[in-house]
């Protein structure tokens, strides 16, 4: 009997991610503060601690808001005292950030796309988009006529058939004319 040993293996999310932290005035972004995850919360340039909790409360919350998002904000007598306020938070009484609850996966994915192995598949994955597309608009296979899974599969193949023949017709040789 052959016992099959499972390889685990990790599968690098090569997919860009928004960066929409990025203020409109001149303000300080979520990017300037930096993220503590022993201790779950923010710490602004000036040191002090943003936190999603400032007090404990006897039933316990989820803090997740229906966006799937954490709110965390700093204490507002942290910022009547301190020097960045104006630079931080000009028309606010405290600074707050929303965090997401799937933002360790977006870290992840940001740290990826520094890769020069991101760069090629960012290329690969404009070929395979541009396929889909040419279905999609030249071909007119924005929907599919067949029920069900195996309709469905069929008509797809059949499609791909017709797409890869025309791409071969341009990529072939053209002979000299038959003459008969």
């Amino acid at each position: 009997m052959l016992a099959w040993m499972v390889e685990e293996k990790n599968i690098d999310p090569h997919v860009p991610v928004w960066d929409k932290t990025e203020r409109k005035d001149d303000s300080l972004s979520s990017n300037d503060f930096h993220w503590n995850p022993e201790a779950s919360e923010y710490r602004c340039p000036a040191g002090n601690p943003l936190r999603s909790e400032w007090r404990t409360f006897t039933q316990k919350r989820s803090q997740v808001t229906k966006a799937n998002t954490i709110i965390y904000r700093s204490s507002q007598t942290d910022c009547a005292t301190c020097l960045l306020k104006a630079k931080c938070c000009p028309s606010t009484p405290n600074r707050k950030i929303v965090r997401s609850i799937h933002e360790a996966a977006c870290d992840v994915a940001r740290r990826i796309a520094k890769t020069p192995e991101y760069l090629v598949s960012h290329c690969e994955r404009k070929k395979v988009e541009m396929l889909f597309a040419h279905l999609k608009r030249i071909m007119k296979l924005d929907r599919l006529r067949l029920r069900g899974l195996t309709g469905a599969t069929d008509e797809f193949t059949l499609a791909a058939t017709v797409q890869n023949l025309r791409r071969m017709v341009r990529l072939l040789p053209q002979g000299p004319p038959l003459t008969g």
